[in-house]
């Protein structure tokens, strides 16, 4: 797969405060930049879980992202998938559309009308992770992806 192959957005509510969230997501994203056009792009936690702020948390997510990009909602209801079918999913998703943006939402999740918008939906685990754990893991399973993708060691 070519690095032009394709465009990946990861778009999150809330900024990870702690430098070692900071610098994981950092290094996975010098390393994703490698395989792919990547953006990440962080909005505005609302501060609560009122549908109101949901509200404004799914908008925004909704507008960071590029117009035309296939949505795929990180819940904890979504498809389970093992490392190398999310590089085939990937893959796939790719070609076929072009644009990938990955949705995270924040401690409290998405309000029914973003939820509405995806396209797809990945759960990362069945347990439950903090919100920055879960979008170091994201970041770190797309990278992973990529190198089973590429027949690169990484993933072995």
């Amino acid at each position: 797969m070519a690095r032009s192959m394709g465009h990946v957005t990861v778009a999150a509510v809330g900024r990870l405060r702690e430098s070692h969230w900071q610098a994981a997501q950092e290094a996975y994203r010098g390393r994703l930049e490698h395989y792919t056009t990547f953006k990440l792009v962080e909005v505005k936690d609302a501060g609560g879980s009122s549908g109101a702020a949901l509200a404004r948390e799914g908008a925004a997510l909704l507008a960071a992202v590029p117009r035309g990009a296939r949505l795929i909602l990180m819940s904890p209801d979504g498809r389970h998938m093992s490392s190398p079918e999310l590089a085939t999913f990937l893959q796939g998703q790719l070609e076929t559309y072009g644009h990938l943006a990955f949705l995270i939402g924040g401690p409290s999740g998405f309000d029914p009308a973003t939820a509405a918008a995806a396209h797809d939906r990945l759960a990362l685990s069945r347990l439950t992770l903090p919100h920055e754990l879960a979008r170091v893991v994201l970041l770190e399973q797309l990278y992973r992806a990529f190198t089973i993708l590429h027949g690169e060691p990484y993933h072995k």
